[in-house]
């Protein structure tokens, strides 16, 4: 039996617009005691390993403090960023209650990521933090790209990049039509699965990193529980998300 990933999407909100993102939309935040409850339950049943995400996990109100619970009951815990709310007071704040803080970052180009709707800075900002990190975090440095029609010229720039840091992982996502706007504009940034192998062949012969990782739709289906900003737990199969309790109430089983 396969262990699954619990990756808690604590809120949808985000102060990014990828439009090639298949989180969900539109679910209202739970308030910070109904996060407690749902956190409490997953350390009695016995979680392990928690990926924060979102929308952007650092805009819900008492992540800071969820953190801390968590990493107090022996927790690991992932936190996926864009990385904009991460400056180096946030950083000093919760960087010993994570395990691993996991970077979004697809381009080193500001005008393919401005096209991708992260914003023309995104590129600098994400440096800033990897500058920042390098010499003043033990904290394990992940790092999740989107490959789809706007960046797959782009990874040699990249492992340039991130070969300047001791990055622990890199998980390289095939662009995924799952839901919302991936779904909207999915003929924009659709990838064959061929360009997307091939891409993958040769960042493993180039990095310098360790952990390259790969991941396409089944993927998602197999290695991943969902807990939605309101408590909803999901799967995936074959390409459709089915709910299957509420984190509120009903147990979270990882097998």
């Amino acid at each position: 039996m396969i262990k699954k990933e619990i990756c808690w999407n604590v809120t949808t909100r985000c102060n990014q617009a990828c439009r090639y993102c298949h989180r969900f939309l539109s679910i209202a935040d739970l308030s910070i005691e109904e996060n407690k409850i749902i956190l409490y339950n997953l350390i009695n049943e016995g979680v392990t390993d928690i990926t924060w995400t979102g929308g952007e996990a650092l805009l819900l109100n008492g992540i800071d403090e969820l953190l801390e619970i968590s990493s107090n009951n022996g927790i690991k815990n992932k936190l996926i960023t864009n990385g904009k709310l991460l400056n180096i007071d946030r950083i000093k704040k919760i960087d010993k209650y994570l395990d691993s803080i996991t970077l979004s970052i697809d381009s080193t180009s500001s005008l393919i990521n401005e096209k991708l709707g992260r914003g023309i800075d995104h590129y600098n900002n994400i440096k800033e933090i990897l500058n920042y990190l390098k010499f003043n975090s033990d904290v394990k440095i992940r790092i999740n790209s989107v490959i789809c029609s706007y960046t797959k010229n782009e990874y040699n720039n990249l492992i340039t990049f991130l070969n300047n840091y001791n990055i622990y992982s890199w998980r390289l996502f095939k662009f995924m039509p799952l839901r919302e706007r991936a779904v909207t504009n999915k003929d924009e940034f659709s990838i064959s699965i061929d360009d997307y192998n091939d891409i993958i062949k040769k960042v493993k012969l180039k990095s310098k990193i360790i952990n390259i990782d790969s991941r396409i739709e089944s993927d998602m289906e197999e290695k991943y529980i969902l807990i939605l900003a309101n408590g909803d737990i999901v799967i995936t199969q074959n390409g459709v998300d089915k709910n299957i309790g509420n984190a509120l109430s009903d147990k979270v089983s990882i097998n």
